[in-house]
């Protein structure tokens, strides 16, 4: 049968570490056969040169990611405003990874799949395109992991005390609805930390919430569903 997994906004922290480490593993138990990353998965992740320093520090994660592999679970990773620049791995294990969106089939059905800090709107969306562009990615690549990770442990630290904004979710649900009337199916997003679902002329806009509130969407027999990890 085949299932697909979709999470994002667990943000990650080795020096923080909470009860959303625990629950990736155990959700990860029995491999998916695919699971797609929404972005803000780690507190910071950057795709450096070398990247022995993070992968030491989120070590815990690696037999994970390798038990996928072992599994042939297609991993897919929609770069959050935490985590980009990343070079087509994590740990050693092949993952498909886009700074944007990715457009992609399940089942017969047209998914649009983002992370969401683009569409958030004007000027909301400024610190993702300053961050993510090519420019300030081959700086943080000169300067190194040892000179940028603390700063970016110490940017995230404060970024992401807002918590849960409903005006996001309100402009995240106005581009979707716009992507389903262009003609996608379903359209799975995350960024607001707030598990959402809209329906619109049969077609759906889910938005996967918090993993680290235990918030995922799960693919499988053709249907999507809003979970809770237990």
């Amino acid at each position: 049968m085949v299932t697909w997994l979709f999470l994002g906004d667990a943000h990650l922290n080795p020096y923080r570490k909470d009860g959303a480490w625990e629950n990736f593993k155990r959700l990860i138990e029995k491999p998916p056969s695919g699971l797609v990353i929404l972005g803000d998965f780690f507190d910071f992740w950057f795709g450096f040169q070398d990247q022995r320093k993070l992968e030491l520090l989120y070590g815990d994660l690696k037999g994970v990611f390798l038990s996928l592999y072992k599994n042939r679970t297609r991993i897919v990773f929609l770069e959050g405003n935490h985590d980009f620049g990343l070079k087509g791995e994590l740990f050693g294990v092949k993952v498909e990874n886009y700074r944007w969106e990715k457009a992609m089939e399940l089942e017969g059905l047209r998914a649009l799949l983002a992370h969401g800090d683009r569409n958030s709107g004007f000027p909301h969306c400024l610190p993702s395109l300053f961050l993510k562009n090519s420019l300030t990615c081959s700086l943080l690549r000169f300067l190194g992991p040892r000179v940028v990770i603390p700063i970016g442990f110490f940017w995230a630290s404060r970024s992401k005390r807002k918590g849960p904004q409903e005006n996001l979710q309100n402009r995240l649900r106005t581009y979707a609805l716009k992507r389903l009337k262009e003609g996608f199916d379903a359209v799975i997003m995350a960024h607001s930390h707030m598990p959402d679902f809209v329906e619109y002329e049969g077609r759906f806009y889910f938005n996967v919430g918090s993993f680290r509130e235990g918030n995922y969407l799960i693919f499988s027999e053709g249907r999507f569903s809003l979970k809770k990890v237990e």
